[in-house]
């Protein structure tokens, strides 16, 4: 019969011999986790960012989507709310009948109205068209330099569209800047998706309801004085 060792000892002096004799094993420390302040936020990016990703793998012609439209290109129709009118809503970028969910109730070129800038192919008349985002960028600018040049050219037409603010913020912008020439609201960015534009300035150039050229990025005062007397001349 083995003999208890511990048999004179009271239950708590057992119990503390015990764990002299049979230690329980160490857990490692465990690693600190990150706060879950942001962790549901860096998902969402990461998880966005595989998709973008993802999405431009497939596609035949990555990154032409994002570069504006081609020279000889049919200049894409959109009727969108005047920055200094008293409309509110999303812009009109439906072609033709009969006009996708979404796009529009009428084509864009049959809206004519104060509170709309509308660009139609079918006008014809030598047009700049500027894009522009204002969060997180400095295309402002551009638009500046546009509105300098465009009161030299009045046989051109300039149209300035500002895509992401409210129309109340885009007619503050065009006011505090001295903005006069039309301003399109592009609120929802449909009409930057409807020209495939990916950065911000970009210049379009056309004619006789055809882009002549698409400029990425800013250009200086002459740049767009030539590039645009070449559209009338």
């Amino acid at each position: 019969m083995t003999e208890d060792r511990f048999k004179d000892l009271t239950t708590g002096e057992k119990l503390a011999r015990r764990d002299e004799t049979h230690p329980e094993p160490v857990k490692p420390p465990e690693v600190p986790r990150p706060g879950n302040k942001y962790a549901w936020l860096v998902g969402i990016v990461l998880l966005m960012g595989l998709g973008v990703l993802l999405f431009a793998q497939t596609l035949p012609n990555a990154g032409e989507a994002v570069q504006g439209p081609n020279e000889g290109q049919r200049l894409p129709a959109f009727a969108a709310p005047a920055a200094d009118g008293n409309l509110e809503g999303d812009a009109n970028v439906c072609q033709e009948r009969p006009c996708p969910e979404g796009a529009g109730r009428n084509p864009a070129c049959e809206l004519e109205s104060e509170d709309v800038v509308t660009v139609c192919p079918r006008r014809g008349r030598p047009l700049v068209l500027t894009f522009v985002v204002t969060r997180g960028t400095d295309c402002e600018p551009q638009v500046d330099r546009v509105e300098r040049v465009r009161r030299q050219l009045p046989e051109v037409d300039f149209v300035t569209v500002v895509s992401g603010d409210t129309r109340e913020e885009t007619e503050g912008l065009a006011r505090q800047r001295g903005w006069s020439q039309p301003v399109a609201v592009d609120e929802d960015g449909s009409v930057v998706n409807l020209y495939g534009i990916g950065i911000c300035p970009v210049t379009v150039f056309a004619r006789d309801g055809r882009v002549r050229q698409t400029n990425l990025g800013n250009l200086t005062e002459d740049q767009l004085r030539r590039r645009a007397e070449s559209l009338a001349g």
